[in-house]
């Protein structure tokens, strides 16, 4: 058998990608001709952004001969306003507060647990306002916290105090924050197996999985919660080290270009074909 090309290999390779999403795409009412049209401007907007030549503007007929667009539909394609996002919370804006109130001192009681938190305070002591305006972004803190209520990651009380119940935050099932996140975790892992596909081997990405083949369906509820026991383990330990390099929480941490790091943990089953007996 003839060795394939890389050229073969990455479009094997988007097939096997693309058939969840486009799963997704076809349960939520996407049809191809918009996915069609999102494609072209991506192609365009890519061809411009990352394939520059040095001192020189990309010009129409250089995309068009990047990404095989007809040079008349790219000039239409680059003057596209950008299509708006209108998420009702930025996905961002939560992990970040949760992050803080998990491992900041300051919303910490003395053996390391979340504070229960005011939602305001007349004094200097924590509040969960204070919270959001530490994370940025102009949301307002009633806002994050209906957000944080409605997911379940947080709880408050008669007196409206306000009870961290998640270290991290999921949204609700078919939200549009968690169809954000299909995009947004995603898109961080295929970017981090392209890097490491180019990378020297002294540049690459932590990338592994573990994977075992014959595990009984009877097993899998129960080796899923041990499963989620270690995740959940091993991302607390992960915000602990990450939020002593954050210069937000840790003015001492090393300097230089600001960059975001992540660093995510998942499962996922599916059914296997059964083995003949030989």
């Amino acid at each position: 058998m003839p060795e394939s090309s890389p050229q073969d290999a990455i479009t094997g390779a988007v097939r096997r990608v693309l058939r969840p999403l486009v799963r997704q795409l076809v349960h939520h009412g996407v049809t191809f001709p918009v996915v069609a049209k999102l494609l072209k401007q991506l192609f365009v907007q890519v061809a411009e952004e990352e394939f520059k030549l040095p001192r020189r503007k990309v010009s129409d007929s250089r995309v068009a001969l990047i990404t095989g667009i007809p040079r008349k539909e790219v000039a239409g394609l680059r003057d596209a306003p950008p299509a708006a996002r209108g998420l009702p919370l930025d996905t961002h804006l939560a992990t970040r507060l949760i992050g803080r109130w998990t491992s900041e001192p300051r919303f910490l009681t003395p053996d390391g647990q979340p504070q229960v938190l005011p939602f305001e305070t007349a004094d200097a002591s924590p509040s969960f306002s204070e919270l959001v305006k530490r994370c940025g972004g102009d949301i307002p803190a009633r806002a994050v916290l209906d957000e944080l209520v409605r997911v379940g990651a947080a709880r408050v009380s008669p007196s409206r105090d306000i009870t961290l119940l998640a270290q991290r935050y999921i949204p609700a099932t078919g939200t549009v924050e968690k169809i954000d996140m299909l995009g947004e975790d995603a898109a961080q892992f295929i970017s981090t197996i392209g890097h490491n596909v180019l990378a020297p081997p002294d540049d690459l990405y932590f990338q592994q999985k573990i994977e075992f083949d014959n595990i009984g369906s009877r097993g899998v509820p129960t080796l899923e919660r041990h499963l989620r026991r270690l995740a959940d383990a091993f991302l607390t330990k992960v915000t602990d080290l990450m939020a002593a390099y954050d210069r937000d929480r840790n003015p001492a941490a090393p300097g230089g270009k600001r960059t975001r790091v992540t660093m995510g943990a998942y499962s996922s089953e599916e059914a296997e074909p059964e083995k003949e007996d030989t």
